[in-house]
């Protein structure tokens, strides 16, 4: 399995949060599979992040078509997540399944889904593990046809819902807990949101209100650069 995230230098203030945090993913991944590639998908300037094996390098476009076609590039066994993904455990087992793609579902019972949100993307794809490329192909050509600004943002996440989604979706999916391998964590401690985490594999910390909890996690678990 190769660890794969997609970082790119837009000049938005945003990027140091990526950059602090796909820092705390290195040291993380290193903690619990120190033996695992991790590789930096980017553009053609972009500074590489401290602690990657490798980077890929693609003529800037869009964002989520130029994530895609990252993704479609690459072949084998591997898992991409976002910049504000952390480890907790080994998920190489995850590979023991048979599947083109295994994604997690949004089962969270701690967070709020926006409803309409949710039902047109019912896969948060902060967390996709993946063994076929032919399926990231099948998405760019899906992004594609979308407006500029779903290019720009979010097209990616739609374009996997849609094909997982699809009547005929020719594709074999693996349903994961989200509560496990793809876990937000509660912006309000308590025994049971803890004891939930503890217990979760991947941590996501998803969302504008949770970066403070990202920065405040990876000072507390040791992970700073």
């Amino acid at each position: 399995m190769t660890i794969g995230f997609f970082l790119v230098d837009t000049g938005a203030v945003e990027v140091s949060y990526g950059v602090i945090g796909a820092g705390a993913l290195i040291r993380s991944a290193r903690r619990v599979m120190p033996s695992v590639e991790i590789v930096q998908m980017t553009d053609e300037t972009t500074a590489l992040v401290d602690g990657v094996d490798r980077v890929i390098r693609l003529p800037r476009e869009p964002l989520a078509l130029m994530r895609l076609r990252h993704q479609s590039l690459v072949d084998g066994e591997w898992l991409f997540v976002d910049t504000d993904v952390v480890f907790q455990r080994d998920v190489r087992k995850v590979f023991e399944g048979q599947f083109d793609i295994a994604v997690t579902t949004r089962n969270w019972t701690h967070v709020r889904n926006i409803e309409s949100f949710a039902s047109r993307m019912p896969y948060n794809t902060g967390v996709v593990f993946s063994r076929s490329q032919k399926f990231w192909r099948s998405a760019v050509a899906g992004v594609g046809k979308m407006s500029d600004t779903l290019q720009a943002w979010m097209g990616d996440q739609q374009a996997i819902c849609d094909l997982i989604t699809a009547r005929r979706s020719k594709w074999k999916i693996a349903m994961l807990k989200g509560t496990r391998y793809n876990f937000p964590p509660s912006l309000k401690s308590s025994p049971e949101a803890d004891e939930a985490q503890r217990g979760a594999s991947i941590l996501h910390f998803k969302g504008v209100e949770r970066k403070t909890a990202l920065l405040e996690w990876v000072r507390r678990e040791g992970l700073c650069g």
